[in-house]
């Protein structure tokens, strides 16, 4: 029987093809595969140049222990090839969790070879934590920083906003903590921009709620993503408690099971980032340089989403990325709001839409939406260059996003509204016009890809945009649209049992819509337009038809040629279409 003493004699030896022998039979059983294993299987990947071998391994033993030092050491090697300042944070983490002293020598002397021989700028994150009140919060949140970080990697500047609960004699008692007092309180951002201004040193700033706890390794994870692009400017992480997109994790009721659900979710990933308009800023990082560019928080903002959301703007206008990193999860408790009900928290986050449209000129909650349902039928490989343009941009939420998956990308962009199209113009080249008057300036055949999400059914003649968008869609290019269906039974059935056809403020009865189509006739729009589905798909309503309703739509599919119940419960159709060769057109 295969022992693993077997296997680490022959690395040590450097027989590594007998080791690979060895290792091979030894995980015939799975359920040997440990972090030792892993720490041999990746020796062996890099010896070999193969990398992937190295990665998975990498991560599988980190899945297994993710406070393994060696594995940490081994990912430092991996990144060497690729990004030296992430090799160096590696190994500052494998030094945090080494508690063997020769091997923290040899650490060491790997972090001060690379400072040597290269550019090496990596800064400690000055984490600001806002106190007001929620004591015990707070202690768990500044224990998880001391018990996940390296001490040489961080430093502690809590702001104290006239905490009546014991706060401060506690705060005062902590060697470790840079202490800023208010005797009165002070908004969010003011309160932030005292901790910003406190931080010693060229640190990043990690803006932290004080009811948050930090899990394995979720600092870490950050500074990975922000340190992976000079151009990233700042990092959050997912949260159980997070909005824009970045909840995980929300299912779990328990400490216990959001810990192990951190320690499952911060591991090396491949695609661990997604590019943002906004991020939430219950925990975010931002580069120092970025923070000098952009400046300081805006003082007008009573609290963190819109004060985050704002910041966030201010960084892609400065020219940076904002990112949220999908393999770095903090535990929140949702505990930060300054009003003592929820009428309260209502009218404080009311406040803080009206703060925000007050500086941009609109609260821009509908134009930036990531449209993932489109996004996921852009189907290349992720660095092939593309040129993407999306019809109805928003903000460019669904463009930034597209970048960060292709990395090689040309964005582009049409948006009615002047205010969200000023904010896309960071992310792309945007157009502010109505697509129906625009004269096209772009060459033929140019576009991969053009997105159109519930766009033509507000345009009076979409079939003349369709073709003449049409030239400047490369052959063997797509087109990918969603568009409501008129038939489906929250239409059908009020206009059939009491003669009601009402339109309303949203929805398929939107009044803004100026067509209407079911989903045959969505075909032969796309049809006469020079195109052809390769894929068309239908999104229906989570609720339950009412018995009546459900025996109604069954007897109207009875009735039909072909049984298509589901042309009655699709809600909306989404699909992609290829642009078709001139003579098949009609």
């Amino acid at each position: 029987m295969i022992t693993r003493e077997e296997i680490r004699i022959a690395i040590e030896e450097g027989n590594y093809e007998k080791a690979a022998g060895l290792l091979k039979e030894y995980v015939s059983d799975p359920a040997k595969y440990s972090d030792t294993i892993a720490i041999y299987d990746a020796a062996i990947g890099e010896y070999y140049g193969d990398r992937q071998r190295m990665w998975e391994a990498i991560r599988s033993g980190l899945l297994a222990n993710g406070r393994n030092y060696e594995l940490y050491v081994m990912l430092g090697n991996y990144y060497l090839q690729e990004n030296m300042q992430k090799s160096w944070l590696c190994y500052e983490n494998a030094l945090f969790y080494c508690d063997e002293p020769e091997d923290q020598k040899l650490i060491r002397g790997l972090m001060d070879q690379l400072e040597n021989e290269y550019d090496i700028v990596v800064n400690r994150a000055s984490a600001v934590i806002l106190s007001d009140n929620l004591l015990e919060y707070t202690k768990l949140c500044i224990d998880s920083i001391r018990m996940t970080t390296p001490e040489g990697a961080r430093e502690i500047i809590v702001v104290d906003n006239a905490s009546e609960d014991g706060s401060v004699e506690w705060l005062r008692l902590q060697p470790d903590i840079i202490l800023l007092e208010n005797r009165e309180k002070i908004k969010f951002s003011a309160g932030c921009n005292q901790g910003i201004t406190a931080a010693s040193g060229p640190s990043d700033i990690f803006l932290l709620h004080n009811d948050t706890i930090l899990t394995e390794n979720t600092l870490f994870w950050l500074r990975m993503g922000l340190y992976d692009k000079e151009g990233n400017g700042a990092v959050s992480c997912v949260s159980n408690c997070a909005v824009y997109g970045m909840e995980a994790g929300s299912n779990i009721c328990t400490i216990p099971g959001l810990l192990d659900f951190g320690r499952q979710t911060n591991l090396p990933e491949k695609q661990f980032y997604e590019n943002r308009i906004f991020l939430d800023s219950i925990a975010l990082l931002i580069r120092r340089e970025a923070l000098n560019r952009a400046g300081l928080m805006d003082e007008r903002f009573s609290f963190s989403p819109h004060m985050g959301m704002d910041y966030g703007l201010r960084l892609l206008k400065s020219g940076y990325k904002n990112l949220i990193c999908k393999n770095s999860f903090i535990i929140c408790f949702g505990k930060q709001l300054p009003g003592g009900n929820s009428k309260e928290n209502e009218a404080f986050l009311k406040r803080g839409k009206e703060e925000f449209k007050a500086k941009w000129g609109d609260e821009f909650s509908y134009y930036s939406h990531i449209r993932k349902d489109l996004l996921y039928l852009i189907e290349e490989e992720k660095e092939k260059p593309l040129h993407i343009l999306e019809i109805g941009c928003g903000c460019g939420a669904s463009l930034e996003y597209a970048g960060g998956g292709y990395l090689n990308a040309k964005l582009y962009g049409v948006e009615l509204n002047p205010k969200a199209a000023q904010i896309a113009a960071y992310v792309g080249e945007v157009i502010c016009a109505d697509v129906e008057n625009l004269d096209f300036p772009w060459e033929e055949e140019y576009f991969d890809y053009v997105l159109m999400g519930d766009v033509l059914e507000h345009l009076l003649d979409p079939e003349a945009v369709l073709k003449r968008l049409r030239k400047h869609v490369k052959t063997g290019g797509r087109i990918i649209i969603s568009m409501p269906n008129v038939k489906h039974y929250s239409v059908l059935l009020p206009l059939l049992l009491e003669d009601r056809f009402s339109y309303e403020d949203a929805g398929i009865l939107d009044r803004t819509h100026v067509r209407m189509y079911t989903g045959t006739e969505i075909q032969m729009l796309v049809s006469r337009s020079g195109y052809q589905f390769e894929t068309l798909q239908y999104v229906q309503l989570a609720e339950e038809l009412p018995e009546t309703e459900r025996r109604i739509i069954d007897g109207l599919a009875e009735l039909m040629e072909t049984p298509a119940k589901a042309s009655y419960l699709a809600y909306q159709y989404i699909g992609k279409a290829v642009k078709t060769p001139e003579t098949e057109n009609v």
